[in-house]
């Protein structure tokens, strides 16, 4: 701690002298910065499991018939494919603020694999498309029986839009969710129809925007955080039995500014509650439909999720909070009512009805305590091994059809297993500490209610477009609390690399021997080594400032961005990492036996890391590289059975088994 005080003055002085000198913006010298990130995972993961194989001909075959209504709902990552035939866009609950509904579908900056467009620069260029599969626009269909449809019939298209970056009104800097398109991105919407005698589709341009603040909207109007807009279809081409439609978004990246890793994804724009129908108006704005607005909360006080040993009655809230909206233009009465349940069996129970909810474009969303702020009526006392608790609940109309059912429902799944989280498990955002002082610490506060041995850390890094914070360095710290700030180091990892855990898709876990931890807190967190960013993964959807700090000046801060890092420290024995052996290789490791060392080969694609572990699955070495040959010493690991984990540049991941003489 001495060195911090040691360097106040210099810093001062650097600050001072550069900014008179070189007349920059004082922006430059912030000392902790969100940056996008470059791989979306629930994108990436769908990916891996679809093999690349993406929709094709289903929409020829198969129209759909009206009404077409989408509003992403209660499922993440590609969108529907019985309503939609690519899967460029990404369907999730983390980035918009106050949709009309539970969900929406994101275009930005990632590709189909959730990857940052290696055509996009800093110059504005066409990113990501959603595009409707094939829909019957030329007949109605009651049963089997078909009647044409007119421009007589009053044909709408509309939806609700969002620009990334929205913050809640009041909220103060640093609240906002994901990043503004800028003037020269845009959004489009494009109708399109295939001509008589014709094979190819003609599209045409019918509604665009470019990018702008939400504030924009909210400050004439505090509820409107998503415009609706309302598209009548009246040219005759386009009552085919072919119609489609398709938004796009044009995106450019942010410069770098003298940041490595600085660039990362950007320019999102949400879409929800897509509808298209016959016999409507320009006044059809209101829907009969009540529904979630977000995704419901832990019953946990601080964390998403904390070890099974150390949980109390003390650690739960007393009420969950839910966000609930009425999409109708007058009073509804509505019924809610959740359910806890563990191993299928139900532990509790509560029901609310007949409850008059006010139109949220009115009102905003709905404050009756009764269902927006229910009381948990559950106490579990203690727990005896690892578990999860459901809970559903569900708000809906009384009396009456509600046009939507599916957005009436929302789970959350309360884990208790072996370690801490104040995440939620998906990262908005990167966060970056800048290290140009050589001063860069961030800590997160945790507290035991008994004496128990941490056994590892684990850590959500993004990756960067161009791999930048593949070979920064850093320690994992563990600190004493003192008076509520880190105090005396009690244990330090040192020499660790950012890892992406499997093919970028987890947490990293960082074992190492055990720690016995008092009752009481502590703190956990890294030393950053040089200005080369890591990148921790930052969740802007759970605000847990009062409980992490940073450091690079000598003075612990607190962030002036509300999020949570993605640090969760394990406890508690683990169970030995799973080796299992590829057997169709592209990479080849010789000498095998080995003896000294051993070189890993693949002439095809760039080796990105390679990862040796011992005969219980701990790892014992492991390189980050970007290179076709790779060579790793084995003098200092006795002889034995080794297992050597190989990942590729394209995310391929070969494990060998290696005999040490």
């Amino acid at each position: 701690m001495n060195r911090f005080k040691k360097n106040m003055n210099l810093v001062v002085y650097k600050i001072s002298f550069i900014l008179l000198v070189l007349g920059l913006s004082s922006s430059i010298y912030a000392q902790e910065f969100l940056t996008g990130s470059r791989i979306d995972p629930q994108i990436f993961k769908d990916a891996k499991q679809t093999n690349g194989m993406f929709l094709t001909g289903k929409s020829e075959s198969q129209p759909l018939l009206l009404p077409f209504f989408e509003d992403f709902s209660n499922y993440t990552g590609y969108p529907n494919e019985n309503l939609f035939i690519d899967k460029q866009t990404f369907v999730n609950n983390s980035f918009p603020v106050f949709p009309p509904t539970i969900g929406v579908v994101t275009l930005d900056a990632l590709n189909e694999s959730g990857e940052i467009y290696p055509h996009l620069n800093a110059t504005s260029n066409g990113a990501d498309t959603l595009t409707s599969r094939f829909i019957r626009l030329d007949s109605l269909f009651i049963g089997n029986i078909g009647q044409k449809i007119t421009a007589a019939d009053s044909v709408y298209f509309s939806f609700y839009f969002q620009p990334g970056g929205a913050g809640i009104a009041g909220g103060g800097t640093g609240t906002q969710i994901g990043n503004q398109p800028n003037i020269n991105d845009s959004l489009v919407l494009e109708f399109g129809f295939t001509a008589l005698g014709d094979t190819a589709i003609t599209w045409k341009h019918i509604w665009s925007t470019p990018g702008f603040n939400v504030n924009q909207w909210t400050s004439g109007n505090p509820y409107q955080y998503f415009k609706q807009v309302m598209i009548p279809i009246t040219d005759d081409y386009y009552f085919c039995n072919n119609f489609q439609f398709r938004f796009r978004n044009y995106a450019s990246l942010e410069p770098q500014q003298g940041i490595p890793g600085w660039e990362g994804n950007v320019d999102q724009w949400h879409i929800d509650y897509i509808r298209l129908d016959v016999h409507r108006s320009t006044n059809d704005v209101f829907t009969n439909d009540l529904a979630f607005v977000s995704p419901t909360t832990s019953f946990l006080k601080n964390y998403q999720a904390m070890p099974w040993k150390q949980f109390q009655n003390e650690d739960m809230k007393s009420n969950f909070t839910n966000q609930l909206t009425n999409l109708s233009d007058g009073v509804r009465t509505s019924t809610y009512e959740y359910q806890i349940t563990r191993n299928g069996n139900t532990v509790a129970s509560y029901v609310r009805g007949a409850i008059d909810i006010d139109p949220y474009f009115t009102n905003g969303i709905q404050n009756k305590a009764e269902q927006a702020s229910p009381p948990i009526s559950y106490k579990p006392n203690s727990l005896s091994d690892t578990t999860t608790f459901r809970i559903t609940h569900i708000f809906q109309i009384d009396a009456g059809i509600d046009i939507y059912a599916q957005n009436d429902t929302c789970v959350f799944e309360q884990k208790f297993l072996n370690y801490f989280a104040y995440d939620d498990g998906t990262a908005e955002y990167g966060y970056v500490l800048n290290n140009q002082y050589n001063i860069a610490f961030l800590a997160m506060k945790f507290s035991l209610n008994r004496s128990d041995s941490l056994s590892a850390v684990r850590m959500w890094f993004n990756q960067t477009k161009n791999h930048e914070n593949e070979e920064a360095t850093f320690s994992i710290i563990v600190w004493k609390d003192n008076n509520g700030e880190p105090g005396e180091i009690i244990f330090t990892l040192e020499a660790c690399k950012p890892e992406f855990g499997e093919e970028f898709l987890d947490f990293a876990e960082y074992r190492f021997n055990k720690i016995l931890l008092d009752t009481g807190k502590f703190w956990i967190g890294f030393e950053q080594q040089g200005n080369v960013q890591l990148n921790i993964g930052f969740d802007q959807n759970n605000d847990s400032r009062a409980f992490f700090r940073y450091n690079t000046q000598g003075v612990w801060e607190t962030s002036a961005y509300a999020g949570t890092p993605m640090i969760r420290p394990v406890f508690g024995d683990l169970k030995p990492l799973k080796i299992n052996i590829t057997q169709r290789l592209t990479t080849t490791i010789a000498p095998n036996p080995a003896t000294d060392y051993i070189q890993i080969s693949n002439q095809e694609i760039p080796i990105t890391k390679v990862e040796i572990f011992n005969i219980i699955g701990q790892i014992i070495d492991t390189k980050q590289c970007r290179d076709n040959y790779i060579q790793m010493n084995m003098t200092n690991h006795p002889p034995g059975i080794y297992f050597v984990r190989v990942t590729t540049a394209n995310h391929t991941v070969e494990t060998f088994k290696l005999i040490k003489n």
